[in-house]
């Protein structure tokens, strides 16, 4: 009997997105219709951006043309932006330079990420730096460059579930500035809105982060949540505060607003699903990566791990099967301190008797090993 051709639809060109349309056209694209929508054309290796701020690598390490990639594994791609889900009718409604209407599916696939809720610390956009995309780390690069003497603060704001960036930017910061503290009108402070075993999604990371942040002389601020930012300043609600001559902030997060009318959303935008990563509430409909609804940091690992879960379960769907794969949220990550002070950490968020802490050189050495490799392989083939 000839199986009739099913149109999966995923939105969202991140690592979700991306690993989860590698694995189906792997599978089953000869059979069935796969289209990617993106509103960025280029892909971003997040990863590897701490590394481009400080001159380690340049923007074609860290960047590859997504729509070439695609349309090398039989993928269409279509450069737009999502303005309405419509699952009553299995639509997607998007705007784009190219393309602007509906398009139909029978599976779907939310990976459309995080939004950086700038707007949510007062005086952020006049007066902070992030490095969450090319542009950020290159601004936050030159103001590096510029950067003469006085207070630097490195940290983390309320809701901004990515901590190891925060940490290997304060010791790329020590590690340039602070070779010989003695010689050096320079302070490095790393800020946390609660704990860093907080940050971390419940691990006991904190003496071992602390001790190296020590050694490496950067001083170690926790429960100090970021509300205002002024000049030279920044403060907590409770008016707090901290002088810096540098920021670097990363700001908080936030789902897709859009999805808040699909009912399918928590407090912050963020998808629900079930333990199969199936949107609660949607039928055929699955969601990955950082628009994810699960507690802890939103790192790339996970957003694969999840794209790889999704991807079997719709091929068990197209089979006529029931969904098979359960996912397992569990974090693992490495800060590269650039030296014998990186951190290798695995820990399982719903089984706290999964849990590894290692460190050493060779972690920083496997974790830029391991991005080159994953670069080389997602990229353009």
């Amino acid at each position: 009997m000839e199986t009739k051709t099913k149109r999966i639809l995923i939105l969202g060109g991140g690592f979700g997105g991306l690993v989860t349309a590698e694995k189906l056209a792997e599978s089953i694209g000869s059979d069935h219709e796969i289209t990617l929508v993106s509103p960025n054309r280029k892909f971003t290796f997040y990863p590897a951006l701490v590394r481009l701020a400080f001159g380690k690598l340049k923007e074609e390490d860290v960047t590859f043309d997504l729509a070439e990639k695609l349309s090398d594994i039989g993928v269409k791609f279509v450069e737009g932006e999502v303005l309405h889900l419509k699952p009553e009718i299995h639509r997607v409604q998007v705007a784009g330079k190219e393309f602007n209407g509906e398009i139909s599916y029978d599976h779907l696939v939310i990976a459309m990420g995080r939004r950086l809720a700038t707007e949510k610390i007062y005086g952020f956009f006049d007066h902070a730096n992030h490095l969450l995309g090319v542009k950020a780390a290159q601004k936050f690069a030159k103001a590096v460059d510029e950067f003469k003497s006085g207070n630097i603060v490195v940290g983390l704001s309320p809701d901004a579930f990515l901590p190891v960036p925060v940490c290997e930017t304060a010791f790329a910061l020590a590690d340039r500035l602070l070779a010989d503290p003695a010689e050096n009108d320079v302070k490095i402070s790393v800020v946390f809105p609660k704990t860093v075993k907080d940050a971390f999604g419940g691990a006991n990371i904190h003496e071992t982060l602390e001790e190296a942040f020590s050694k490496h002389n950067i001083e170690l601020i926790e429960d100090f949540p970021i509300t205002k930012i002024l000049k030279n300043k920044v403060f907590t609600s409770d008016e707090k505060e901290i002088p810096y001559d540098l920021l670097m902030l990363i700001p908080p997060f936030r789902g897709q607003a859009r999805l808040m009318e699909n009912r399918i959303t928590d407090d912050l935008n963020f998808v629900e699903v079930d333990r199969y990563l199936r949107v609660e509430g949607m039928k055929n409909a699955y969601a990955v990566g950082d628009i994810v609804a699960y507690p802890g940091p939103k790192l790339a690992h996970i957003a694969v791990a999840q794209a790889n879960v999704a991807a079997e379960n719709i091929i068990s769907e197209l089979q006529g099967d029931e969904p098979k794969e359960v996912y397992y949220h569990e974090i693992a990550a490495i800060i590269d301190q650039g030296g014998s002070d990186s951190i290798y950490l695995n820990y399982g968020f719903w089984d706290d008797s999964v849990y590894r802490l290692k460190t050493g050189s060779m972690w920083g050495m496997v974790k830029r090993i391991h991005d080159k490799l994953w670069r080389n392989r997602h990229g353009k083939t």
